[in-house]
């Protein structure tokens, strides 16, 4: 692997999702976006619910979605460790589209099961990102 190139791999609990090289990863942190590029420092994140925007080296456009988990970068190597994650061509559109019509009609009087339910939302809307 080139100095001028990433190297990443996103793993699930089940499989691999991605593992190739990039050009350049914007990840959903905790608290943020983090851009990153070859040449950054290492670091760790804590991973928030969202969009994993993939350049390629031959300049294509991958995203994924994730739900939580950890990024690691160290020596351009980005790893992202999250319970789950899928890709656009993973997605059912039509169950998706169910599903968030199914959570828009919950509301749940107790604190931790809004919570939860914001939670199942983000994903959601997680994944109708990466779709549109």
């Amino acid at each position: 692997m080139a100095d001028n190139n990433l190297h990443l791999t996103v793993i699930t609990p089940a499989k691999a999702v991605f593992d190739a090289a990039a050009a350049s990863v914007v990840a959903p942190a905790f608290d943020g976006e983090v851009g990153v590029l070859p040449g950054h420092a290492p670091m760790m994140a804590l991973l928030g619910t969202g969009e994993v925007r993939i350049t390629t080296l031959d300049g294509t456009k991958k995203r994924l979605a994730v739900r939580g988990g950890f990024l690691q970068i160290n020596k351009n190597k980005v790893t992202l460790l999250t319970p789950e994650a899928v890709t656009a061509e993973d997605v059912k559109k039509d169950a998706l589209a169910e599903e968030a019509q199914k959570l828009e009609g919950e509301h749940p009087a107790k604190t931790d099961e809004r919570e939860a339910l914001d939670a199942r939302k983000q994903w959601v809307k997680a994944k109708q990102k990466i779709t549109s």
